[in-house]
């Protein structure tokens, strides 16, 4: 019996280190991500984040802006490698398409073209290294383009914003663009809060369930038949 004892105890502690390492690397990811914006902790994430429905909503959103839905997607179009992430917050002020970026370091930003970051390895040495990627904001204008033509609904006011990391750098190489927004991650709840508090009432409650459901059908069905 004192045999079994040891076993059950070092099988229980193994499974709880596990479970330890695995809740800490959960934990930091969301902290380093678009969630940490969104959800009022971590605990609420993680107990949303396992199906479409409950991630759509926040409690963090709903005690500031009430009536809400938030969809997330990975859109790629046939020239692109690695699919993009969008996140689209619906709030009676309109719909909200960000563009979640990863990139950090600097970035030297223009209306048309690609965009530049220079990373800089970390190190007493470190190398400076270049890099080009598709204008952000040539993809949430393409985006949107393909969201409208998903509603049903026409008259849906539609704000796209890209969203680069906190760490990065945003240097305009010229005028910077007057109707995408590219900002940090910590601004993007004030920046929503501020247009709230100016457009609230522009999209009528009962219409974002509705808007949710034709964006998230498919998606949802997926979930369901998995």
């Amino acid at each position: 019996m004192w045999v079994w004892s040891e076993v059950l105890l070092g099988t229980a502690l193994v499974a709880g280190g596990f479970w330890l390492v695995k809740t800490v690397y959960c934990w930091i990811r969301f902290r380093k991500s678009i969630q940490m914006e969104v959800y009022s902790n971590y605990l609420e994430y993680s107990i949303r984040r396992k199906k479409i429905t409950r991630l759509s909503e926040s409690w963090y959103f709903k005690s500031e802006f009430g009536k809400h839905r938030i969809f997330y997607q990975l859109a790629q179009t046939k020239k692109e490698k690695v699919p993009q992430a969008y996140v689209l917050i619906m709030l009676t002020s309109g719909l909200y398409i960000l563009n979640v970026k990863n990139q950090s370091g600097k970035i030297y930003a223009k209306k048309k073209g690609d965009f530049r970051q220079i990373y800089t390895e970390k190190g007493k040495n470190g190398t400076e290294h270049t890099y080009l990627f598709k204008n952000p904001l040539e993809e949430s204008r393409y985006f949107e383009n393909q969201i409208r033509k998903r509603l049903t609904e026409e008259t849906v006011p539609i704000q796209s914003l890209v969203v680069f990391p906190q760490k990065s750098e945003i240097i305009w190489e010229q005028e910077e663009d007057a109707e995408i927004p590219v900002i940090h991650r910590k601004q993007l709840f004030e920046w929503i809060k501020t247009d709230f508090e100016v457009n609230q009432g522009r999209l009528a409650e009962k219409k974002i369930d509705g808007i949710y459901q034709e964006l998230a059908e498919e998606s949802i069905a997926a979930e369901k038949e998995m």
